[in-house]
């Protein structure tokens, strides 16, 4: 007996529970249970139906979550693949096989191409080609010829009739509103239905929509300037501002500022006062968001007019990956992976009605472009081409 005492008993469990409320004494003993490791079945029983319907409803939403964030990554694999020349289905010039885009080592043809992306546009469209062909006649004219120029209007798989009215647009008289003298028959531009006197203008149609990052890269590819201008085509934007960002961009290709981007953030002020409060939030969320992504250098990347010299221009866009409403905050993602200085330059701007862009889920798609190309850029998964 010394030598072999008795062990100690454990303390009871019903003992200990004596000791309290009769309405714990269950839920004590369930505890017990799971913590001992004894089967909790007939604790848990009355979870594990709603456990598994939760469960089998969890996984297709995840699955659609993650397609759905994959979409930006699905869309360039299944476009960044072919030759620009596959998308195009119709061109109001002629060109041979193969030389729709100009090689590397071509020089330029033109002083300036100005690059419209334009979905049914067929009512906005025409004002604001009115005002570009203006100014631009009038310069070519005050220049004695020496300044060219080229529009290039890229129809995205519009569904009325922008690519018409994109071609209409050269029998029309033009109007001194972007600066150019008033005349009184289509004869001031050329003659009717020919090529203008101090430029041209081309027409572009994809064969489908495949959005407006996409669009601004075909016009980009086809462009022959030493310029290269994107405008919107709702010419919300003053024309005459193209002159400002001329003066901002560097002295040569290999200093200054390449890019130039028109900005509005001058009037942002003014714009927290007139819109609505939701709007606001959303405006404020956004440019928070670019500014975690991309850093603080740009306070507007979303103004559709930006100028680029020709070399960096083609350089940027034959990189882009994002072929929607997100293509901005790329290029400059871009242009500081390839140590280029972008330059901020504010311009008048009207805000115009009849946009494309649905308010909320235009906002929640960016939001997942700019958070997918932000990651596939730091994983190494998209690389810009020298």
């Amino acid at each position: 007996w010394l030598k072999h005492p008795c062990p100690r008993p454990a303390p009871s469990v019903h003992a200990d529970a004596r000791a309290r409320p009769t309405g714990a004494m269950d839920a004590y003993a369930g505890g017990a249970a799971f913590g001992s490791g004894m089967d909790p079945g007939a604790a848990s029983s009355s979870w594990a139906p709603l456990l598994q319907i939760m469960g089998a409803a969890a996984l297709p939403v995840l699955l659609a979550v993650a397609v759905w964030m994959l979409v930006p990554y699905l869309d360039w694999r299944s476009c960044g693949g072919r030759p620009l020349e596959a998308h195009i289905a119709r061109t109001s010039f002629q060109c041979a096989p193969g030389e729709l885009t100009p090689p590397a080592w071509k020089e330029p043809e033109v002083s300036l191409s100005v690059v419209v992306p334009a979905y049914n546009e067929e009512y906005r469209l025409p004002q604001m080609l009115d005002e570009t062909l203006s100014y631009l006649e009038a310069r070519s004219a005050d220049s004695l010829g020496r300044f060219t120029y080229e529009v290039v209007v890229v129809d995205d798989g519009s569904t009325d009739a922008t690519y018409e009215a994109a071609l209409a647009a050269l029998q029309r008289p033009p109007s001194s509103a972007g600066g150019g003298a008033p005349a009184t028959n289509g004869a001031a531009w050329g003659r009717t239905g020919g090529p203008l006197r101090g430029g041209d203008l081309r027409v572009v149609r994809l064969g489908a929509n495949r959005g407006k990052g996409f669009a601004v890269r075909a016009g980009m590819l086809v462009a022959r300037g030493q310029l290269l201008l994107m405008a919107d085509a709702d010419g919300a934007t003053n024309f005459r501002d193209l002159d400002r960002l001329e003066q901002s961009l560097g002295p040569t290709e290999e200093s200054g500022p390449q890019i130039v981007f028109g900005s509005r953030h001058h009037l942002k002020e003014e714009a927290l006062a007139k819109r609505k409060w939701y709007r606001n939030i959303l405006m404020m969320g956004f440019h928070f968001i670019v500014w975690l992504l991309v850093g603080g250098q740009v306070h507007d990347t979303q103004c559709g007019f930006k100028l680029f010299r020709a070399r960096v221009g083609k350089q940027i866009f034959a990189n882009l990956h994002i072929y929607r409403w997100a293509f901005d905050v790329e290029v400059v993602i871009l242009a500081r992976l390839l140590g280029r200085d972008v330059a901020e330059v504010p311009v008048t701007w009207v805000e115009m009605p009849g946009s494309k862009l649905n308010l909320f889920t235009g906002a929640v798609t960016m939001l997942r472009d700019m958070v997918v190309v932000e990651a596939l850029y730091y994983l190494g998964v998209w690389r810009p081409a020298e």
